[in-house]
């Protein structure tokens, strides 16, 4: 009698200082593999990886000029950006929530951007491909 009422006392207790967490969602960068046509690794995001990101999207300097961007091979990787940024040059003024970097085996890398659902346009990427390698520890080229 005891054991049942020390039971149902502890069962009460508890389920009034329940605490609601929350969990905090994380955003992953993927590298996609378009020969496997695959997610082939997932990294979670983080303030480096997003400012790096940030920072070569404010240094855009013009337009990617090859016309068919889609390539069947190297890798393409997903960016999200959180928070999403306002994005305003010559050749957008959107808000910004991810970015691809298309890595083609034998043409120079390139951006991603879809200023609307219908429109995408494509940058140059300038920055170091050895760098990104080295941040998502996956060899890139």
């Amino acid at each position: 009698m005891i054991k049942k009422f020390l039971t149902t006392v502890f069962l009460v207790i508890i389920l009034f200082h329940l605490q609601v967490i929350h969990a905090e969602e994380y955003e992953y960068i993927e590298i996609f593999d378009p020969k496997q046509n695959k997610v082939i690794k997932t990294v979670q995001t983080n303030e480096e990886i997003n400012n790096m990101v940030i920072g070569w999207i404010n240094k855009i300097d013009g337009i990617y000029a090859k016309f068919d961007p889609v390539k069947d091979d190297g890798y393409a990787i997903r960016f999200p950006l959180v928070p999403a940024i306002q994005l305003q040059n010559k050749w957008l003024n959107t808000i910004v929530k991810e970015v691809y970097l298309i890595i083609p085996k034998n043409d120079p890398p390139f951006f991603m951007v879809f200023e609307t659902e219908d429109r995408l346009i494509c940058f140059p990427f300038t920055g170091e491909i050895n760098t990104l390698s080295n941040v998502l520890d996956f060899k890139l080229k």
